[in-house]
């Protein structure tokens, strides 16, 4: 029986230690645009936070978040993230101090009443010497370096993120540390001091972009990168096309030594100064670099690559990524053709298509100003369909987006539009069924002014095709008639004028000067949303207003429309 104790006490021993070693995190998602496949995953990973410090992580994660987004090219390209949080667990707070650094500081500090876990602690103060065990390890000293704060368990690092987030592009370790230090590397590392947003984004200039530093850190450093080099001529530096724009030119690291060798684009930018921007050329970089990792498509619909024709909806549509401002050109091309630009989305006449195969492509570029390197300009995102027609097809007639008849005011315009227009496809308008003499080719076209009821006819025409001609009826509605008669009356404070036929209660009645502008009765105020023009066919203003003449209008209540204005001279 104990044996049989024994044995049971093993597997819930091996079990137990099985579902250990398989603990998951709790994953918080801050930000989602779409498939990880498209877009860049960001992920932030806690160390030196216990159990009991998880809320700190959360506000610390939405704290860098928000900050990274507002720092461009990031806030441009924000639509291009998704950013998850990872709530990693230690056992113990805060991070490594084991004081062995060549330039530990020694400034004492003193203020005391600050936060003891996100605070102003300067550059200069003292650091306690400190051991905690935390999941990553994170340490200040490394190399030598005081303010070099790196995670020592970096395996560990990457069996989170395997478990957890594997498909990362950028990651982020955030120490629960006061005190200023962070680096860059594999993973962009920063403690919580009140400078550690900054940090984190110069050191993902590193890991991210693998941008230099453009302050000197040593000749271990000394490497060529976008924004570093040994080439002085500005016309063969590699950001050549940015040298007098924006501050950009060629500026040594120093006038002595090995440094005096080396050369970056700007005198003040973030990989120099925590508190500065991105330079031109370190933004470009940084563009290029989410390029690179992303693709702006995100869907398309159709989502199969080869149709058939009579199985086909004639709509095409792409879920584009875009940032903000919008700078993507989009170019649709049916069988190399260009048939439509700027626009997520298309609708192909049947009749476009020739017998067989079709291809039908959409490409996607970046057109910012961001960027000015030739090769960065060559890339594009392409989406594809084959198409695959049987049969010749008729090219389809045009359908006029508010039906076969329409109405208008006498005397007024209206506005003929086709429904959906397809990409590609030419819309002509004529004034009967067989006449060759060309009204407009638009997809909306306004008419003269009507008096009389008046049929359009529209055709649609790609290559060589032409569609059958619809007919449109515009229907012109009774005129408004004026001829009333105006009894003008003069006091000392007022002039009033009233309509002395009677009203007829179908319209609202509205008076003007010869400005063109509304008159409206003494003492009522002119509403900026909402019609306040009936006036019950009488007028009252001060007699102080020098006005010789007024106009009368009518307008029909129901269907808006209006009469030709009358005079009414004030004598």
């Amino acid at each position: 029986m104990k044996s049989i104790i024994n044995i049971i006490g093993l597997i819930i021993l091996l079990f137990s230690n099985g579902f250990a070693q398989e603990k998951q995190f709790q994953v918080d998602t801050l930000q989602y645009q779409g498939t990880d496949k498209n877009v860049i995953n960001l992920v932030i990973l806690g160390d030196g936070y216990t159990k009991d410090e998880l809320e700190y992580f959360t506000e610390d994660t939405k704290r860098f978040t928000h900050y990274f987004f507002k720092t461009e090219p990031f806030a441009q390209y924000a639509n291009l993230f998704n950013v998850f949080a990872i709530k990693t667990i230690s056992e113990e707070s805060g991070a490594i101090h084991n004081s062995t650094g060549d330039d530990c500081p020694e400034t004492e500090y003193e203020q005391t009443a600050l936060s003891p876990r996100f605070n102003e602690f300067p550059k200069p103060i003292i650091v306690p010497k400190t051991n905690p065990n935390t999941i990553f390890g994170s340490s200040f000293d490394h190399y030598g370096i005081h303010r070099l704060v790196v995670p020592q368990h970096q395996e560990k690092i990457r069996e989170v993120l395997k478990s957890h987030t594997p498909n990362y592009s950028q990651v982020v370790v955030l120490v629960n540390s006061p005190y200023y230090g962070g680096s860059g590397g594999e993973f962009a590392t920063a403690t919580v001091n009140i400078a550690s947003n900054d940090i984190a984004i110069h050191e993902i200039g590193h890991s991210f972009t693998n941008l230099a530093d453009e302050y000197w850190a040593g000749n271990m450093y000394a490497v060529e990168g976008p924004n570093r080099t040994q080439e002085a001529d500005p016309e063969k530096v590699s950001w050549k096309h940015w040298v007098g724009t924006n501050g950009i030119g060629v500026y040594a690291y120093g006038g002595k030594g090995s440094k005096a060798n080396w050369f970056r684009p700007h005198e003040f930018c973030k990989m120099q100064y925590l508190v500065a921007p991105f330079c031109s050329v370190c933004q470009e970089a940084i563009v290029e670099t989410i390029h690179s990792k992303t693709n702006p498509i995100l869907n398309s619909l159709p989502n199969t690559d080869t149709l058939t024709l009579n199985k086909l909806n004639d709509k095409f549509v792409l879920k584009l990524a875009k940032p903000t401002p919008n700078s993507y050109k989009i170019e649709w091309f049916l069988n190399d053709e260009l048939i439509a630009q700027n626009l997520d989305s298309v609708y192909i006449n049947k009749g476009s298509y020739m017998e067989g195969i079709n291809s039908l492509k959409a490409v996607v570029r970046d057109t910012t100003d961001l960027i000015r390197n030739p090769e960065y300009l060559k890339r594009l995102y392409e989406n594809n369909w084959t198409i695959n027609s049987p049969n010749e097809q008729e090219l389809t007639a045009p359908i006029s987006t508010w039906g076969d008849t329409l109405e208008t005011c006498y005397n007024g315009y209206q506005a003929l539009s086709i429904k959906n227009p397809q990409a590609g496809v030419q819309y002509t308008w004529y004034d009967s069924a067989n006449s060759e003499n060309t009204i407009a080719t638009t997809n909306n076209w306004v008419t003269p002014k009507l008096k009389a009821d008046k049929k359009y006819f529209v055709e649609a025409a790609f290559g060589n095709k032409h569609s059958k001609r619809t007919a449109i009826l515009v229907k012109v509605l009774p005129e408004i008639k004026m001829d009333y008669k105006i009894k003008v009356t003069k006091t000392k404070n007022e002039v009033i004028l009233k309509i002395t036929d009677p009203l007829d209660e179908r319209y609202n009645y509205l008076w003007f000067d010869a400005n063109d502008k509304q008159i409206f009765n003494k003492g009522v105020e002119q509403s900026n949303y909402l019609r306040t023009d009936n006036t019950n066919g009488e007028l009252i203003i001060g007699a102080d207003m020098e006005i010789t003449k007024v106009y009368l209008q009518k307008v029909n209540k129901e269907t808006t429309c209006v009469s030709e204005k009358q005079e009414v001279k004030i004598h």
